[in-house]
């Protein structure tokens, strides 16, 4: 046989074992599922835009409830179908992504599902565009999907250009872009200036991060026999199967994100039939606009792709700008119930209101109202997640002064504050008495921020958050209250049960080595705090500490310690430690800081070799 006959034999022989690759790939066993039936409760949320708190508020209100107060899936077998539009315009997409990451395992082990749609938005920032137009990425957005190494190199340069003591204090605590405004306008001046390289970093860093997650989402799905999508459903993209929707949408997203990665990869130009048509389900608002579609078309529509009614979101401007507190159905169902229009500008940069629609029992049931709406029906929505330790901090700096009243007594003189910020309230102690050693009575509330900046580099939670602040043109440091708790006096005084007789005790043998770090008395024990609500403990008040002695205060013995502050202590590096609390405390002071824990470490290993480690390490 000559080699020409084989070539020709070969060629069909490798299409056919090509088709038939092709042909197992695209098999339903391995297609994502798009489509579902016998759902007894489906929730459909709409455009989020970054706005973390109203997606909370949703999904936590009593009428919805699909979370509980720590965020944990309740909804049961219940779907959730967020309606795309995640990002842009507002600052925490990065959070809602993460929540819904983990509500899906968490739906999924409880008989439920999460559906995150592909919104405009989505596809804006999979492709690389968002960049383009002004007010899609905040800098929040911005910075929390840029690569570690870029961001901290480019905020390097930014620290060198700060004055010294700004600049200490940035190397120590970091740079936030939610409350350092200058941090905040260096970020917002490269978006501006379009930098090649931030944008590249940004699209390389939001693609490695997320990018796969939201291109094997789905387009459209069909619940109970109602189609969910973006955008919506023009008659011509009716006539498609869903699948074949939900295929080409990913397929043209890979194709986008190839052409970025390698511009040569293709000679010829690439022309999407999905992927930025204005009338393709992501970008389609033919079903908002009134006159751009009729009855007869939407039942057409409809009965092309089997369904009996269509939720879309991406129309915000239909809906009428948010100038109602209350979403009724005539704002957003149309063509006799067949179209819900479910955007309505849930966003604070929209101002408009939250809102979810429910199908239950085989109809559909709107929920939409303000937090103001909610307060006058007496529904209080759940309390939202505790803050973490920076969030804290940051509330503490920038939250309204709300009230203002005595604190508890004492030379410190405290005033009492309530701070309100985004609907959470909270009580915290101002301290501004600043009578720093040489004096002979020290008493100063920057010995106070020593020993949480101490905590903070020991990581151990002790010390309640504070920060500095200015209030009524005092300055001062401002320390959240901590609530529902009793003093270890009183409760020795009244005999009150431990939650947990054990971490107690480990806790308060920690507490012990702190005092003995911080010069702090220990056998003050108002200042040590329970909380009732876990049993944590936490030491307020060290105004007098830090004295400038190199040996720990006497009468108050270590015996045992954890093995995680030991470790600690090992690592413990002086010009470190400097830089952490030299704001604070002056060189002798800081000189005695690091003497002590010197001695504290060979007291704890006198113990060890005396006792056992068993005996002293937990």
């Amino acid at each position: 046989m000559s080699a020409r006959r084989k070539d020709r034999l070969r060629s069909p022989l490798l299409l056919l074992l090509l088709f038939l690759a092709l042909l197992a790939l695209s098999s339903p066993a391995e297609e994502t599922p798009y489509a579902w039936t016998g759902i007894d409760r489906v929730v459909a949320v709409a455009d989020l835009h970054g706005d973390f708190e109203q997606f909370i508020y949703i999904l936590a209100h009593p009428q919805v409830a699909l979370i509980d107060n720590d965020l944990r899936w309740i909804g049961g077998k219940a779907h959730l179908v967020q309606l795309g539009d995640i990002l842009d315009r507002g600052p925490h997409a990065r959070r809602i992504i993460d929540l819904l990451m983990r509500l899906e395992k968490e739906a999924e082990a409880a008989g439920g599902m999460v559906h995150v749609l592909l919104g405009n938005h989505e596809e804006m920032n999979v492709t690389g565009i968002a960049l383009d137009y002004p007010n899609y990425v905040t800098v929040e957005q911005l910075v929390s999907f840029l690569p570690e190494d870029f961001r901290r190199a480019r905020e390097a340069g930014y620290i060198r250009s700060l004055p010294p003591e700004e600049r200490r204090r940035a190397e120590i605590d970091g740079l936030d872009v939610e409350t350092d405004q200058g941090v905040a306008d260096f970020w917002r001046s490269i978006i501006a200036s379009k930098d090649p390289e931030a944008r590249r970093a940004y699209v390389e860093g939001f693609n490695d991060s997320v990018g796969d997650w939201f291109i094997k989402k789905n387009t459209v799905v069909m619940i109970n026999g109602v189609v969910y999508v973006h955008g919506g459903i023009s008659e011509e993209f009716s006539k498609w199967p869903l699948r074949e929707i939900n295929t080409v949408v990913r397929s043209e997203l890979q194709q986008f994100r190839a052409i970025m990665r390698d511009p040569q990869r293709t000679a010829r130009p690439f022309k999407p039939k999905v992927v930025y048509n204005p009338d393709g389900p992501l970008w389609f608002r033919g079903l908002a606009e009134s006159g751009r579609a009729a009855q007869a078309e939407v039942d057409r529509i409809l009965q092309n792709m089997g369904a009996r009614a269509m939720v879309i979101g991406h129309n915000f401007f239909a809906y009428g700008g948010g100038r109602s507190p209350v979403i009724t159905k005539q704002h957003i169902a149309r063509f006799q119930d067949k179209v819900w229009i479910m955007d309505t500008g849930i966003a604070g940069s929209y101002g408009g209101v939250p809102s979810a629609l429910i199908y239950e029992n085989g109809e559909f049931r709107l929920w939409g109202e303000t937090e103001e709406v909610a307060a006058r029906s007496g529904i209080k929505p759940p309390p939202l997640k505790p803050l973490t330790r920076k969030e804290m901090e940051t509330f503490l700096r920038t939250a309204s002064i709300t009230g203002r009243g005595p604190g508890p007594g004492g030379r410190t003189d405290a005033w009492k504050l309530t701070l309100e910020s985004q609907g959470v309230v909270l009580t915290a102690l101002f301290k501004y008495v600043d009578r720093r050693r040489p004096e002979p009575l020290a008493d100063s509330y920057r010995y106070e921020l020593a020993a949480y900046a101490l905590n903070k580099y020991l990581d151990v939670g002790i010390v309640p958050p504070i920060v500095e602040r200015t209030v009524e043109g005092t300055p001062g440091a401002v320390q959240v209250f901590v609530p529902n708790a009793m003093s270890e006096a009183e409760r020795k005084e009244k005999k009150v049960d431990l939650i947990d007789p054990n971490a107690h005790e480990k806790a308060l043998a920690d507490l012990l080595v702190f005092q003995n770090l911080a010069f702090d008395d220990c056998h003050n024990e108002r200042d040590t705090l329970i909380s009732g609500d876990d049993g944590r403990i936490y030491r307020v008040d060290f105004s007098e500490a830090f004295a400038p002695d190199k040996r720990p205060p006497a009468r108050c013995p270590i015996l045992r310690v954890s093995r995680l502050l030991y470790k600690k202590l090992l690592g413990w590096d002086d010009r470190t430690v400097a830089e952490y609390v030299g704001r604070f405390l002056d060189p002798a002071e800081t000189a005695a800081l690091n003497a002590r824990r010197a001695e504290i470490v060979r007291t704890i290993r006198l113990r060890i070799k005396m006792a056992g480690e068993q005996n002293v390490l937990f």
